[in-house]
């Protein structure tokens, strides 16, 4: 039976890795773009916008300032999280069904 014996240098095995490697990272820079971030698809699918979820928050504690608004993806269905500074010691929150409008909650407390 012939053996068959392939004369493949250094040089070539380098160059296909090199070949090989070029492929594979174009692949994953193409994949990148394709997708949508995760945080634009959500907003997408809520009624009440973040500004309309901050206006509201501030119509419930008009004193406060927004220390902060995260669209809470855990619970179901999507709700507004927004954290308001009242005083020093005092802080408010509220949650806001992000398709509704209704207010889950809103409470102070002290700290």
């Amino acid at each position: 039976m012939p053996q068959f014996r392939v004369n493949f240098s250094r040089r070539h095995f380098l160059l296909s890795l090199l070949v090989l490697f070029a492929v594979s990272i174009s692949f994953c820079l193409s994949r990148v773009g394709a997708a949508e971030p995760a945080g634009r698809s959500l907003l997408k699918s809520t009624r009440v916008s973040i500004e309309k979820a901050e206006e509201m928050a501030m119509a419930k504690f008009p004193e406060g300032s927004v220390e902060e608004i995260e669209l809470d993806r855990d619970d179901s269905p999507l709700v507004w999280k927004i954290d308001l500074k009242i005083q020093p010691r005092t802080r408010a929150e509220v949650e806001i069904d992000a398709n509704s409008g209704e207010i889950l909650k809103a409470r102070s407390r002290k700290w």
